[in-house]
């Protein structure tokens, strides 16, 4: 009987340790998670947008190949599409240019200091 105890002791004890260590241990000060960048998280967005909005175009096309709409239909979603493409593609670029003038102002100030 001594010896039973003795086991649940053991399994209590283990238990306690398990479940003790990590709430008192020290936290590291770095944060679990990363900053979001919103103008990254912009671009990738854009990126995304930029591929569904060409498989679009690309699926109206077949649609209109096998008569599944008609030309006036076509050309109207065509337009809306390519204009929703050229603005995504500017967009995309506009945060290209500024992400390399972002790095050359820190690459300069760098070197000069």
């Amino acid at each position: 009987m001594r010896f039973v105890h003795f086991i649940e002791l053991l399994l209590i004890a283990g238990i306690l340790i398990a479940i003790g260590i990590p709430l008192f241990v020290k936290l590291p000060k770095t944060r679990p998670f990363a900053t979001i960048n919103p103008t990254k998280e912009e671009y990738n967005h854009l990126l995304v947008r930029k591929e569904e909005v060409l498989l679009s175009i690309r699926e109206l096309e077949i649609d209109f190949k096998t008569d599944k709409i008609s030309g006036e239909d076509y050309e109207n979603l065509r337009r809306k599409m390519e204009g929703e493409a050229m603005e995504t593609l500017e967009r995309i670029d506009q945060l290209e240019r500024e992400s390399k003038k972002g790095r050359k102002s820190v690459t300069k100030n760098f070197t000069l200091a």
